[in-house]
């Protein structure tokens, strides 16, 4: 028994010895370099490189700050603002950025407070929770000082608990990324002062970092399964408005193009509102939309010079615009079906628009009436991905034509996104996607794909799916748009009775 005792101990010394060396290998590396001559950048940088601590026989204690922030007086930033402006709208983030002069001369502990107070006085604590859960995660990943030495913590056995402390966030600003994508096992971090509902904005004094409240969050956490899957895991859905890092500098200039970027949104409206269909594209490119057509697409007419309808265009689902894609790359309106349409997006809308019901026969119906009509372009994933996934395709659409078109859209913006899980945001979706200096959208029509070949419904979806993501270079997945919603919402996207938010 003691030598296994000692056998073990000896293991658990080797391991936590080659995390901690892999750690400080990769930050030290980091942080030293590039900057080694800056002294003012290093006197001003957050704390130095990270510790990696033993608590008991198998636990590990990682100062995480040094992975998330890179080694300039702006790094926290970022993050603060993020909160501020996501959490609390874009008066608070203006706060933020006008106060930051005067906080940079403050040293980096007072200026995280400053920042705190500032993003969070009076925030709701799930409106705060919700930007920690759905859109820090992508920062982080993004713009983390070394995403390698967090990988690390991933690779460690999962018998051995691995704890995170940060001295420069709270922690409902870093425990959803740290926990569920990293994978520790508890994160302590700064905690904020409030009431039951609303924070205060000041961060508690005090040593949160000691051996003990660790070890007692450590305690807390049950039985490991922690490295249940593989670490890190991948961003598939994330949320906010915000589409670039958020630097000083990057705010400022946001904050200087917004009333021009509303007045550019209401030009672009019109222009595919009140213009014909082959000439609204080439105007709306003068204004800086860019348009890229791959594949020919459909004629309107068969080769006898009868008018040809009732086609489908299956396609994935970027944004609320991907119909609006589909008939300015078809030179020619389509009708669209969609899941979810707020009110709007449906005035504004130069597509006829049928809204779907998530009732099978219902929307069969529905969807039958407008193929009658003419072409109708629908999104099988039933929610937008950002992200280059796709998710599960609905299979009714296979059932209602003996052929469909597979279409490969893509869109790229450079400000602001142009989705959202939140029932009034998103009826601005595609005014925020209009807002964006220079958006893109690309349009690949693809062979269309017989649907009386024999295979299911369930099949030809799956065909669809995977003819998409092949063109488009994106992973296929069976997510759904209940997973996206239970994720960035903590709900399954139905709002007040009305089934089928996007």
């Amino acid at each position: 028994m003691a030598t296994t005792t000692t056998t073990t101990s000896q293991s658990f010394a080797s391991r936590a010895l080659h995390f901690h060396r892999a750690v400080q290998r990769n930050i030290v590396a980091r942080l030293l370099g590039g900057n080694g001559g800056d002294a003012s950048s290093t006197a001003e940088s957050p704390p130095s490189p990270p510790t990696v601590r033993r608590i008991g026989n198998n636990a590990l204690v990682v100062d995480v700050d040094a992975m998330l922030l890179k080694p300039t007086p702006s790094a926290a930033f970022p993050p603060y603002f993020l909160v501020a402006v996501e959490g609390g709208g874009y008066a608070r983030g203006l706060a933020l950025l006008a106060l930051y002069p005067a906080l940079r001369l403050l040293p980096h502990d007072a200026r995280i407070r400053a920042m705190a107070m500032v993003s969070f006085c009076g925030l709701h604590r799930n409106a705060a929770a919700r930007v920690g859960r759905a859109v820090l995660p992508k920062h982080f990943f993004s713009d983390a000082a070394d995403m390698g030495a967090l990988e690390t913590v991933g690779a460690l056995p999962g018998d051995v608990k691995v704890a995170a402390v940060s001295r420069s966030f709270p922690t409902v600003m870093v425990e959803a990324f740290l926990k569920e994508y990293v994978g520790f096992d508890a994160v302590v971090g700064a905690e904020l002062r409030g009431g039951r509902r609303y924070f205060s904005g000041a961060m508690e004094a005090g040593e949160y970092s000691d051996t003990e409240t660790i070890a007692r969050v450590l305690m807390q956490t049950g039985k490991n399964n922690r490295r249940s899957g593989t670490f890190p895991k991948p961003m598939v859905f994330h949320d906010g408005r915000l589409a670039f890092t958020p630097t000083p500098s990057a705010a400022l200039v946001m904050y200087v193009y917004f009333p021009f970027a509303v007045a550019l949104a209401a030009v672009r409206i019109a222009i595919y509102v009140f213009l014909p269909w082959r000439a609204s594209g080439v105007v709306a490119a003068l204004t800086g939309i860019k348009l890229r057509v791959i594949g020919a697409p459909p004629p309107a007419e068969d080769d006898d010079g009868k008018p040809r309808g009732g086609r489908l265009y299956a396609c994935n689902h970027r944004t609320l615009l991907d119909p609006i894609g589909i008939a300015s790359a078809l030179g020619r309106p389509v009708a669209a079906v969609t899941y979810s349409l707020g009110r709007l997006s449906e005035i504004l809308s130069p597509l006829r628009l049928r809204r779907l019901t998530r009732d099978r026969e219902e929307d069969r119906r529905r969807m039958a009436a407008m193929l009658a009509l003419g072409d109708v372009a629908l999104c099988p994933e039933g929610t937008t991905c950002r992200e280059p996934y796709l998710l599960r395709f609905s299979p009714l659409f296979a059932e209602l034509v003996s052929e469909v078109t597979p279409v490969a859209v893509d869109s790229r913006t450079s400000m602001f996104y142009a989705t959202s899980t939140s029932p009034i945001a998103k009826s601005f979706d595609s005014v925020y996607f209009l807002m964006n200096p220079r958006p893109e959208y690309s349009v690949q029509f693809l062979e269309p794909i017989n649907t009386e070949s024999g295979k299911s419904s369930i099949e030809v979806a799956n065909e669809v799916q995977r003819v998409i993501a092949e063109a488009l270079g994106f992973q296929r997945t069976a997510l759904t748009r209940k997973e996206k919603y239970l994720l960035l919402a903590g709900n399954e996207g139905f709002v007040k009775g009305r089934r089928g938010n996007n």
